[in-house]
């Protein structure tokens, strides 16, 4: 599962959503024998002390005695038995009808396949399976299972193979963590796990026996370690990151020449290369982290590609610069994006650069020669939305494979041949009732936001119809375009779909998301606004059919509008929201709010970011006015967004609701339902396919009610 640019970039807003706990920086990296390691249970203990405080004001905390957090939280989970007990008819409607697409739709897409040298390696229901490339299915080998290791309901998430085969590195994470384990492998006639790294985020092999490994506590990677495993087993220590606002991980370059370690800020980087050939010498340094200028490295014939922001337009560029003549200064300009541009992803081939590029809502390919720097742009079809690179593809391979997909198309595969210039569509997308239109909405300044929206050929009378409408905004990341076998459900029953590409995103390109953080926050929030307005002026239903939709830091924006402009929706849902900006921000023992200044400003220094997240805040700005309805579905063991701050958003929000409606005293006013939904369990927005069915299930059954519709 080769780590491409698409998750270079994910690292540098890798802290979505950022109220945290402290923890203790002094941690000592343990390479335990398997059968010492016990798994352990993540414990919830933080969150529920004997009171908790609310900061209404800069220096001002006033306690809340008569409630604890534990009352509060045996409250709502008595509140969302009684209340789910409404819906539950119409969730068992629902959940037959979502099982039945899932299983048409989702459990028919193959599992990601690795080749590597002549063998295939696959995962498969917590399983990982090699087999030889040139031979059927009969010949199938198990090398690892996360059941038989002890480790129920875990999720694989990255395969590394040492060059010779002889050693496999798998990262397995608990669905009730963040934090990851590295099984390592040895690939005898009878596979053996020899080791359990714990709390590992990346990890490259530079030799055939010497694992590079980054260590991850509390959602922090800040320590670099080599791990050998032939002859003299040990650990140790080859760099330490010591800015808190850096991240750091390891890439290993598609030609196998070098491990690079990158340690990303929101707004800078830097990178170390590791000799493979010499993996014992020391790291040397490429350039030094400059504020704006973010890059990344890969390596070809003695040259160092280097994907950065550095020079102008403040746009990713393609550059290069001979081995040993590392700074900026020698980088030479091999192509620059256009911009308004997004980078997606890239791939890095022999004598190819493979660019995956979103413009307008529309995707394309570019393609770079490395030997000519010729370039060749493919637009792909209009009803892609979305792509996925394949997984670890050959650094000498001739053909590009990747799949293009959509909010409404399962992922489809698709071939670009590098030297014939040559795209085959290798499987048909699905035909189904529904039209795509891609609007823009004028902002308060004047600045055109980009919607996509989905709705039922067959439909009459828009006006009508319920919507969804999609919207997150923040660190750079893209609105999730990726299919949903419920949205296929919707479209079927007559809901349209509208996906805002507000600012704070990445949609538009780098400048999209500086236009939209720090002091420019309120941007996102204006055009979120004039994005619903613009529906509903061409006919795309009406408030009172509106509903919105977000998840972690995508609640700001949901919850700040939920404050501003509440007649616009009728209903809210929300998972896992980032709500309480303004306390989080101002509490610097929490591990990464010094990570997430550079998204939010720092209010403890700059009184103007004091009052612009002051400005739009959603715990801070509740008053008393008519509110929509609101379902939340939280995590227990959360670590990114605690439930003490989801439970006195919910206590507040009520509070709130119940003085408007004691001040109107009029009888036959719509009284909404704010629910929150605490799940055992369960890490951010990440939970297993069971509980993630019964999720979405709650969710359309909260909504059908709200408006009033029945799914037969």
């Amino acid at each position: 599962m080769h780590r491409t640019v698409k998750s270079f970039l994910r690292t540098l807003k890798f802290s979505v959503g950022c109220f945290r706990y402290y923890f203790n920086r002094n941690y000592d990296p343990v390479i335990a024998l398997c059968s010492q390691i016990k798994v352990q249970e993540f414990q919830f203990t933080k969150c529920l002390g004997n009171s908790w405080n609310n900061t209404d004001s800069r220096g001002h905390t006033v306690p809340r005695r008569f409630f604890s957090c534990k009352d509060l939280l045996k409250s709502e989970q008595e509140n969302w038995k009684v209340t789910s007990a409404r819906y539950m008819d119409t969730a068992e409607r629902i959940k037959k009808k979502l099982e039945v697409m899932y299983n048409k739709y989702t459990f028919g897409m193959s599992s990601p396949v690795i080749r590597f040298g002549d063998s295939v390696y696959f995962e498969e229901n917590g399983c990982i399976f090699r087999s030889k490339a040139s031979v059927d299915e009969g010949s199938v080998e198990m090398l690892l299972s996360t059941e038989d290791l002890g480790f129920h309901d875990a999720i694989i998430q990255r395969i590394r193979i040492s060059p010779d085969q002889r050693y496999m590195a798998t990262s397995i994470k608990s669905s009730n963590s963040e934090e990851s384990s590295c099984i390592v492998t040895k690939l005898e006639k009878l596979p053996m796990v020899e080791y359990i790294i714990p709390n590992v985020f990346s990890f490259e092999w530079a030799t055939n026996d010497v694992l590079f490994y980054t260590s991850q506590k509390n959602l922090v990677c800040h320590k670099v370690f080599l791990a050998t495993f032939a002859n003299r087993k040990h650990a140790e220590i080859v760099y330490t990151e010591q800015d808190p606002r850096f991240f750091v991980d390891i890439y290993c370059t598609k030609d196998r020449r070098f491990l690079t370690i990158n340690s990303n800020s929101k707004t800078s980087s830097e990178v170390w290369l590791v000799d493979c050939n010499n993996p014992f010498n020391s790291p040397i340094l490429v350039q030094q982290r400059t504020k704006g200028v973010i890059y990344h490295v890969e390596h070809r014939n003695d040259e160092l590609y280097v994907l950065t922001t550095y020079g102008e337009p403040a746009e990713y560029k393609l550059m290069k610069t001979p081995v040993g003549s590392y700074g900026m200064e020698n980088w030479q300009l091999v192509y620059t994006l256009q911009e308004k541009t997004k980078l997606i992803d890239l791939e890095m081939f022999r004598d190819h650069c493979v660019m995956f590029l979103k413009r307008y809502g529309h995707l394309y390919l570019n393609v770079i020669s490395l030997v000519s720097h010729s370039v060749q742009s493919i637009k792909l079809p209009a009803w892609a939305c979305a792509f996925e690179s394949e997984p670890h593809p050959e650094y000498n391979a001739s053909t590009c494979y990747f799949q293009l997909t959509s909010p409404v198309q399962p992922p489809k595969r698709f071939a670009y041949t590098l030297a014939e210039n040559h795209l085959v569509e290798q499987e048909a997308p699905i035909t189904i009732n529904c039209h795509t239109v891609r609007l823009e909405a004028k902002s308060k300044d004047e600045i055109l936001v980009p919607i996509t929206v989905f709705y039922n050929t067959n439909s009459k009378e828009l006006h009508r119809k319920p919507l969804l409408v999609h919207v997150y905004g923040a660190y750079g990341i893209d609105l999730n375009m990726s299919f949903k076998a419920e949205n296929l459900m919707l479209i079927e029953d007559g809901w349209i779909l509208a996906y805002c590409h507000v600012r704070g995103g990445g949609e538009l390109g780098l400048s999209w998301h500086k236009d939209g953080c720090m002091h420019n926050k309120l941007k996102g929030l204006h055009d979120l606004k004039a994005c619903i307005m613009l529906l509903h002026e061409l006919g795309f239903s009406q408030p009172k059919y509106t509903a919105l939709t977000g998840s972690s830091a995508g609640g700001v924006l949901t919850g700040a509008l939920c404050n501003a402009d509440p007649y616009l929706i009728r209903a809210i849902v929300l998972q896992a929201p980032f709500l309480d900006v303004l306390n989080t921000m101002l509490d610097t023992d929490l591990p990464l709010t010094i990570e997430e200044q550079e998204e939010w400003g720092n209010p403890l220094a700059d009184e103007k970011y004091m009052e612009c997240i002051k400005s739009y805040c959603p715990y801070h700005n509740i008053k008393p006015q008519a509110y929509p309805s609101v379902l939340i579905t939280a995590y227990e063991n959360d670590q990114r967004i605690p439930l003490i701050g989801l439970l006195r958003y919910v206590h507040k929000l009520r509070k709130a609701e119940r003085d408007h409606a004691r001040s109107m005293n009029k009888k036959g006013n719509l009284i909404p339902n704010i629910i929150l939904n605490v799940q055992a369990g369960g890490s951010h927005c990440a939970p297993l396919w069971e509980d993630s069915l019964n999720e979405v299930t709650s969710h359309l059954a909260f909504l059908y009610k709200e408006f009033g519709l029945e799914r037969e």
